[in-house]
């Protein structure tokens, strides 16, 4: 009864919620490349198996 009464409120307080995320493309690409993203093109190995 408890989880019920929590998931209930839960759904109440996110119908107040605004999320919008508007990030450009090079936004997205900046903040890939800073968490250690890189293109394959980049890479200095060829790996066997690697389509």
């Amino acid at each position: 009864m408890g989880i019920g009464i929590g998931l209930v409120l839960g759904v109440i307080f996110m119908f107040g919620y605004k999320y919008t995320a508007s990030l450009s493309d090079s936004q997205i690409e900046e903040k890939a490349r800073a968490l250690g993203m890189i293109y394959e093109s980049e890479r200095k190995s060829i790996l066997k198996g690697d389509n």
